[in-house]
């Protein structure tokens, strides 16, 4: 994170109240999401062979808590899905349509309180772009909250619901989904 204090504004505004407990910021040149422990998940004690770089969370990750939901950026979510099943337990995912704000079509897999996203490109638009820039891995977060500022979405693939997509910098910066009460 150049910037620390656009990241809380935006949290802040957003109502989110987890934030403290599982967000940090570490000093980098442009926003990216590096973490991405997930609720319900099993943790790895040493890399799982055959999926990419930023697909499976590392080692180091703290699982005890995690947002809501997190969006993967995939360029073949099948096989991220096949690769990604010894972490969620599961290989049944469910389409959930394509996000017209990420640019992606979405396949979702729910873990008890936590929804985990695969974003596969189907424009060049954000998902594309976080693709090229940073290889597969993690471009939005999910949390509980409505901010009055970004780009609202009547339909997101975490909860199906209305959203609030936000994003803390420019281009391939990542975004977080607010998703409505109710």
């Amino acid at each position: 994170m150049p910037d620390q204090g656009v990241l809380n504004r935006i949290l802040r505004e957003g109502g989110a109240q987890l934030f403290p407990q599982w967000l940090y910021s570490e000093a980098g040149i442009e926003p990216r999401i590096l973490w991405w422990g997930l609720r319900d998940a099993v943790q790895l004690s040493e890399p799982f062979g055959g999926a990419t770089g930023g697909l499976l969370p590392r080692p180091i990750d703290d699982w005890t808590e995690a947002p809501r939901g997190l969006v993967l950026a995939t360029v073949d979510a099948k096989r991220a899905a096949g690769d990604l099943a010894p972490v969620v337990g599961t290989e049944t995912w469910y389409e959930s349509g394509i996000d017209g704000v990420l640019g992606a079509r979405c396949w979702r897999t729910t873990l008890r309180r936590s929804v985990l996203v695969l974003a596969e490109p189907t424009t060049e638009g954000y998902t594309a772009a976080c693709l090229a820039r940073f290889g597969e891995g993690p471009i939005a977060v999910a949390l509980d909250g409505a901010t009055p500022t970004g780009t609202t979405a009547q339909h997101n693939p975490v909860s199906d619901g209305p959203a609030t997509y936000a994003r803390i910098g420019p281009e391939t910066a990542p975004t977080f989904i607010f998703l409505r009460p109710g």
